[in-house]
């Protein structure tokens, strides 16, 4: 039997300020999993959010914490070079005394500023180069490196002479099966994107444990495997389900529209008619305002936390069952007190209630 770790994690289109509030809170109401942050883009500015540096903002976050893991759930290695990612990664590991988790992964929505062809330099290569390299820096040994996509030397540092961890987590967000099965081969631990629903989370694992048998490695139990999940817990159940009902829109559009993963969308159970009013919004130029077309029984079906702490404990404890072993909340609420409120409740009164999957 695996330990319960629950996270929270929010994108790095939040002030700093608020960014040190939620650490600080997810702290203080127990979540083991830790406080984690996605890089956010200006894509976001459609939504009237304004982006942050990923790293500036883990760096908030740690200087308000104290033990919690201190997680990046995920920067993609698209948008800077393995060796600058590893500097980063060092410093907000050094910063938080050995606390930190990196995790990298495509962020589609992002690269798609950039002129990146990503049927040439492919997911898989790019990441396995970069996972090559970052762990080459961490160990502070002499390497040289000549890859497909990146390649770069560095002579020795003696790192651990220093204080400094030579081994740093690695982990990978996998939406497809490719990638899925390069966490099983080569990371420390799989980070599923939004809109995880059981379904879709067990179809991750059969691909990350076939990803591990190809190069003969043993998954143990307790291997990471993490899903961003939209989170809001009040006492008021319908307020906490309206306040997830336009992110799981812009999930839906994003799936449809940039990710393209028809498999997210399927493991909701739901008919593929269902995403039909969605494709229109697309079409029609108003998939900023879907938020109409999700309903409640939509957001169950892909295990959105939101409602009461009685529902949020049902719902967490299903993903759990499934194989998920460290949920992420992505809590969204209308305002900063409504997401300390989620953060605070949910560690009082459903944290207490979860247990890990049964052997």
């Amino acid at each position: 039997m695996s330990e319960v770790k629950v996270g929270v994690i929010f994108k790095s289109y939040e002030p700093l300020s608020a960014i040190q509030a939620y650490a600080k809170q997810t702290e203080d109401s127990g979540f083991t999993g830790g406080f984690w942050i996605a890089e956010a883009y200006h894509w976001f500015r459609s939504y009237g959010l304004e982006s942050r540096g990923c790293f500036t903002a883990l760096a908030a976050a740690t200087m308000a914490t104290k033990d919690i893991p201190i997680g990046l759930g995920i920067t993609s290695p698209y948008v800077r070079h393995p060796t600058i990612q590893a500097s980063e990664a060092a410093g907000i590991d050094e910063l938080s005394n050995g606390r930190f988790i990196m995790g990298i992964g495509v962020g589609k929505v992002g690269i798609e500023y950039l002129e990146y062809d990503i049927a040439v330099q492919k997911p898989v290569h790019i990441h396995q180069e970069s996972i090559d390299i970052m762990r080459k820096i961490f160990t502070g040994e002499e390497y040289s490196y000549k890859g497909q996509h990146f390649e770069s030397s560095m002579p020795a540092y003696d790192r651990a002479g220093d204080g400094l961890r030579t081994e740093i987590p690695i982990y990978v967000g996998a939406t497809g099966p490719y990638m899925q099965k390069l966490a099983g081969r080569s990371s420390d631990g799989m980070l599923l994107a939004g809109l995880a629903s059981p379904t879709f989370t067990q179809y991750a694992i059969d691909n990350m444990k076939a990803g591990a048998a190809s190069v003969g490695r043993e998954i143990p139990d307790d291997f990471p495997v993490g899903g961003v999940i939209l989170a809001a817990c009040n006492n008021d159940g319908p307020k906490a389900k309206l306040a997830t009902r336009a992110y799981v829109g812009t999930y839906v559009v994003n799936k449809l529209r940039n990710i393209k993963n028809d498999v997210i969308l399927a493991g909701s159970g739901l008919p593929a008619e269902a995403w039909d009013p969605f494709r229109a919004a697309i079409e029609e130029g108003t998939a900023d305002n879907v938020a109409h077309l999700v309903t409640d029984d939509m957001q169950r079906r892909f295990t959105v936390i939101s409602g009461t702490p009685t529902e949020c404990v049902e719902i967490t404890q299903e993903l759990i069952d499934s194989g998920m072993n460290l949920p992420l909340l992505e809590v969204v609420g209308a305002t900063e007190a409504d997401n300390i409120e989620t953060i605070r409740l949910f560690g009082a009164e459903v944290l207490p209630h979860l247990h890990a999957k049964q052997a």
